[in-house]
């Protein structure tokens, strides 16, 4: 039976990515609980859309056992490039599935098995936790993301901007080749 309004854990819910989680999710009635470190994060949660905060820590549990609670559904997205962002991935999996949380969504990276990239590399050990629980379970493996390379693009006319990119008809194969294009002429 599915949960008519499920109750969502985001993780980083006031960050560039799993911030723009936030008002989806809402838009589609599902009770957002945004997990953030401090008074100001919950602010900005809450103006994205989420109607619970849980103030905590990926790297302390009880924070973490507290934040799941009564969820249905957990979006995870780590710390990029924090040195233990793999134990703080997989103590979040755990807490969720001893909180018997139904589904768990985790944003992870294009070919994370890449060990040369340790930020890839330390998706690995997060997703081979999930695999060893009940939980329904997403992995997703994104590319790239535009509001990462956002504040890199021009000030010019071919400034970062995605209603423009949704009005035009011959979208870019490859911002990031176009961005690298740009960057050469300039």
């Amino acid at each position: 039976m599915r949960t008519p309004s499920p109750t969502v854990l985001v993780v980083g819910a006031a960050g560039r990515v799993a911030g723009l989680v936030v008002p989806e999710l809402v838009r589609r009635k599902a009770r957002v609980r945004a997990l953030v470190r401090d008074a100001a994060s919950a602010e900005k949660a809450r103006k994205a859309g989420a109607s619970e905060i849980a103030i905590g820590d990926l790297r302390n549990h009880q924070s973490l056992e507290q934040a799941v609670k009564g969820v249905d559904c957990v979006f995870h997205i780590g710390p990029a490039f924090a040195p233990d962002e793999a134990a703080m991935g997989v103590a979040m999996v755990e807490a969720a599935a001893r909180a018997d949380v139904r589904k768990f969504v985790f944003s992870s990276v294009i070919q994370p098995t890449n060990t040369r990239l340790e930020n890839h590399a330390s998706k690995v050990p997060v997703e081979a936790a999930l695999y060893s629980t009940n939980m329904e379970y997403t992995i997703l493996h994104p590319a790239n993301f535009m509001q990462n390379i956002a504040a890199a693009w021009p000030s010019s006319s071919m400034a970062f901007s995605p209603s423009r990119f949704q009005r035009r008809r011959n979208l870019p194969v490859s911002t990031t080749a176009m961005w690298l294009k740009w960057r050469r002429s300039h």
